[in-house]
């Protein structure tokens, strides 16, 4: 199983920046618990799947 980015340790995130990116390019999912997002569930301890139109950029 994927380690949650819940997780991650200020270092980790630091060592494995282009992990981090390909896990939170295009997020379709949050975590409920600390906000954090990713577009694959599995990397998030408690995830909640963003509404479809999240990525159209219209937010008031």
């Amino acid at each position: 199983m994927v380690k949650s980015l819940c997780k991650w340790k200020k270092k980790e995130v630091e060592n494995h920046l282009h992990e981090l990116w390909h896990i939170v390019d295009k997020p379709r999912h949050i975590c409920k618990d600390c906000a954090r997002s990713s577009h694959t569930k599995g990397y998030l301890c408690k995830p909640l799947k963003l509404p479809h139109d999240s990525h159209s950029g219209n937010r008031d």
